[in-house]
């Protein structure tokens, strides 16, 4: 199970790779690519990630809206925090597709899926 082995990496390694899924960057090691892999899918099946669409716009209306009876800069923050947002929604997306279109390949070129918990 992914969250058993997930578990199990050093809490620096959990962070370096959740970091490489957000900036859409595989780790070169094939073990933590599939974890990267098998993270991004897991994060796109979050209820949160689903429903991105129906919080993400309302948010940003309201924020913007707040920020304009602020400060110009503050626009440029909300813009820029938005902004970013979906960036790292579609670099997500991308690996996790590539989980899918593409399964990374274990030792001795055996296909490894990326929910699998265990590596030839």
């Amino acid at each position: 199970m992914f969250t058993e082995e997930w578990n199990t990496v050093p809490l620096r390694d959990r962070r370096r790779i959740r970091r490489m899924v957000r900036i859409g960057r595989l780790p070169e090691d094939a073990d933590e690519a599939r974890l990267a892999q098998a993270f991004a899918v897991r994060e796109r099946a979050r209820l949160v990630w689903r429903a991105f669409w129906f919080w993400f716009v309302p948010a940003m209306i309201v924020a913007l809206g707040v920020a304009m009876t602020i400060h110009p800069i503050v626009i440029g923050i909300v813009l820029a925090t938005g902004a970013q947002a979906l960036v790292v929604r579609r670099n997500a997306s991308r690996i996790a597709r590539q989980s899918a279109d593409r399964p990374l390949s274990g030792p001795r070129g055996a296909p490894v899926s990326p929910l699998s918990a265990e590596c030839d």
